[in-house]
C-alpha cells in the first residue's frame, strides 16, 4: 500500500473548540508530512482557534470566515483544494492509524466510487454513533456518511457539496444519498474508524432536536418517493420523540422541526442527482436493523 497521500485534500471546519481543533491537526501533522494538503475553514471563532492554526499549524491553509456559516463552511474549504480526493472532518474528529490509507486504497481502486464512510467512534468511551459494529463485512451502496467522509472531488462538486440550507446535521447523510442518486457508489468499511470526540454522541442539546428533525423530514422529502417517503418520515420524526425521553423542551423542539419540515419546501436538488427511493429506503432498513440515531 502506498504510503503517500499527494492525491490527498483534507478539509476540517472550526467554531470555537481551541483545544479540539489543536489535538485535531496534531493528528494529522503525519498526513500532511506526507504530502496531503490540509485546510482549516474557522467560522469565525472567539475563543483564539485561529490564532493556534496560525502560530503552531503553519502548513496548514487557514481560511477566516467574517460570520459563522456552519456546515457551508466545508463547502468554502472544498473549493480551496486541489487534490483528487477530498477528506471531510469536524475540528474534533481525526481518522484512526491506517484508516485514510486504506480508505484511500479503496477509492483509488475504483472509478465507480463517489466517497467512503468511516466508522465514527468516540475516542474514550469506544461508543459508536451508530450501532454498526455488528456489520463485519465491507459494504456497497452504502446510504450514509458522518464525521469523516472521504469524497471524490469530482462528485462532491457534481452534487453540489454539503446542502448549506441544512445548517448543521444530516447534512452528511444528505450526500450519501446525493451521490448515490448520481449515479456514484458509496463504500463503508467498519474497519475504517474515525475518532469522534463529541458531546453529542451522549447528549443532543434542543437545538439538536429542532434543526435534525427539520433535516430529516427535507431529506425523506427530496430522497424519497410515494409511501416510502411518507414512512421515513413518520418514522425519523417518533424516533426524535423517543431519544426526547422525559425532556418537554426537546420533544417541543422536535415537533416544531417536525412542522417546519412539513411545511418548508426543502431545498432543491442538483440536476444530477436522479433520486428513486431506493437509497432512503436502504438508510430506514438499516436505521431499523441497528436503531442509529
Amino acid at each position: 500500500m502506498s504510503d503517500a497521500l499527494g492525491d490527498l485534500s483534507i478539509v476540517v471546519l472550526s467554531f470555537n473548540r481551541r483545544d479540539a481543533l489543536v489535538r485535531t491537526l496534531t493528528e494529522l501533522r503525519a498526513h500532511a508530512e506526507r504530502g496531503a494538503q490540509v485546510v482549516v475553514v474557522d467560522n469565525a471563532s472567539g475563543d483564539g482557534s485561529a490564532e493556534a492554526v496560525r502560530e503552531g499549524f503553519a502548513w496548514a491553509e487557514l481560511i477566516e470566515l467574517p460570520e459563522n456559516v456552519a456546515i457551508e463552511g466545508f463547502n468554502r474549504g472544498a473549493e480551496r483544494a486541489d487534490r483528487e480526493f477530498v477528506l471531510i472532518l469536524d475540528d474534533d474528529s481525526w481518522p484512526e492509524e491506517g484508516a485514510v490509507e486504506r480508505a484511500m486504497a479503496t477509492i483509488r481502486a475504483d472509478g465507480r466510487l463517489g466517497g467512503v464512510m468511516l466508522h465514527r467512534q468516540h475516542p474514550r468511551t469506544g461508543e459508536f454513533e451508530w450501532p454498526f459494529e455488528r456489520i463485519q463485512t465491507p459494504q456497497r451502496g452504502w446510504p450514509d456518511m458522518g464525521c469523516g467522509n472521504l469524497v471524490r472531488l469530482d462528485a462532491w462538486r457534481q452534487v453540489g457539496g454539503y446542502e448549506a440550507a441544512y445548517f448543521l446535521y444530516r447534512n452528511d447523510t444528505d450526500l450519501a444519498l446525493k451521490l448515490l442518486g448520481a449515479g456514484w457508489d458509496v463504500a463503508f468499511d467498519p474497519g475504517n474508524r474515525v475518532r469522534h470526540d463529541s458531546p453529542v454522541i451522549r447528549k443532543k442539546t434542543p437545538r439538536w432536536f429542532e434543526l435534525s428533525t427539520r433535516n430529516w423530514v427535507w431529506m425523506c422529502k427530496r430522497h424519497g418517493r410515494g409511501f416510502g417517503r411518507v414512512t421515513a418520515i413518520v418514522l425519523g420524526w417518533l424516533w426524535a420523540h423517543r431519544l426526547a425521553r422525559w425532556s418537554p423542551v426537546r420533544h417541543w423542539r422536535a415537533l416544531k422541526g417536525f412542522v417546519s419540515g412539513l411545511v418548508r419546501r426543502p431545498p432543491r436538488l442538483e440536476d444530477a442527482v436522479r433520486a428513486d427511493g431506493s437509497a432512503l429506503r436502504r438508510l430506514i432498513a438499516l436505521k431499523l436493523r441497528h436503531r442509529g440515531g
